[in-house]
């Protein structure tokens, strides 16, 4: 790890910079408690988490204690007054990120009679939902932004692949010359893995523009840096929760009700121990018997 890496995120907002003294480190504390419980990169908290924390304490008067400010009901507030010159996408985009640090930071401010605890591991998609997403990435505005957002759903539920890694992959590393498309990661996790057979032609489809050097997800970029996917995500008109962190898990459950045996899939998904297995269990039916998730409209057309 460089010198650059070992050091904290550093977030200096200018709207809010004249009481960052003041606001600053429960601002901080607050985003790098829901990254390390989420998996989700601290830039992409910051500028919802700064703008509600700035509201709730110079415009409502609240004290900056989690359980005051963290809550649904105070998030709604946020939003309905405090964002109605913003467009639908950006009051969405920062309702959801607001609703996951409450979820993380203080269950009770979602529901006083089920907190959610914190040890509570990222719930998969159901296949309703994989069903919304893909009708959300092939409904975008621009051939490219369709292409991007196919990439997208097809390493995160069709791979597995975690944000960075999804960030990694070109299209040289996917192996096409078997009837079954194997994305090679070259990341930290170094990996073979299958695509789900659901993403094939998906991913076939929009793999004719792009050329072997081309970044699977967002072609043109210069580097792979931390940002890209929520870069992406901010710009995209939707209420959907469309996280690679939800893709994965999605993708992990899809395996454990299918019966892959947990060895082999604590080798392609990279984990170390099946600890993250045991606690995917939780969202398997125990009586339910095996069955793949359902994109039959996926492969229609």
């Amino acid at each position: 790890m460089t010198a650059a890496e070992a050091r904290p995120y550093d977030y200096r907002p200018i709207n809010a910079l004249p009481y960052w003294d003041t606001i600053g480190d429960f601002i901080s504390a607050a985003v790098a408690d829901t990254a390390s419980a989420t998996n989700r990169d601290e830039r992409s908290l910051y500028p919802a988490t700064v703008a509600f924390v700035l509201w709730c304490w110079q415009s409502r008067g609240t004290p900056l204690e989690r359980k005051r400010i963290f809550r649904r009901s105070t998030v709604e507030e946020f939003i309905h007054l405090a964002m109605k010159k913003y467009a639908t996408s950006s009051r969405a985009t920062h309702r959801s990120t607001l609703w996951l640090m409450v979820e993380t930071l203080n269950p009770a401010g979602v529901t006083e009679h089920r907190p959610i605890p914190r040890s509570v591991p990222t719930k998969p998609y159901s296949s309703s939902e994989v069903a919304m997403l893909y009708s959300w990435a092939t409904s975008q505005g621009t051939e490219h932004r369709r292409r991007d957002a196919v990439a997208l759903l097809a390493l995160g539920l069709g791979a597995g692949l975690a944000a960075r890694e999804i960030l990694g992959v070109r299209v040289k590393d996917l192996d096409t010359t078997t009837d079954d498309i194997h994305v090679i990661v070259q990341e930290s996790r170094p990996r073979v893995v299958p695509l789900s057979p659901q993403w094939d032609r998906p991913l076939r489809r929009i793999l004719e523009d792009l050329t072997p050097t081309d970044w699977l997800f967002r072609p043109g970029r210069i580097s792979a840096t931390s940002g890209q996917v929520t870069d992406f995500l901010l710009r995209a008109r939707t209420d959907l929760d469309v996280r690679p962190s939800r893709m994965r898990a999605t993708w992990l459950m899809e395996h454990l009700r299918e019966g892959t045996p947990p060895q082999e899939l604590l080798r392609i998904s990279g984990l170390k121990n099946l600890a993250a297995l045991d606690k995917m269990a939780v969202f398997v039916p125990r009586t339910a018997v095996p069955a793949k998730i359902s994109h039959k409209s996926f492969n229609s057309g």
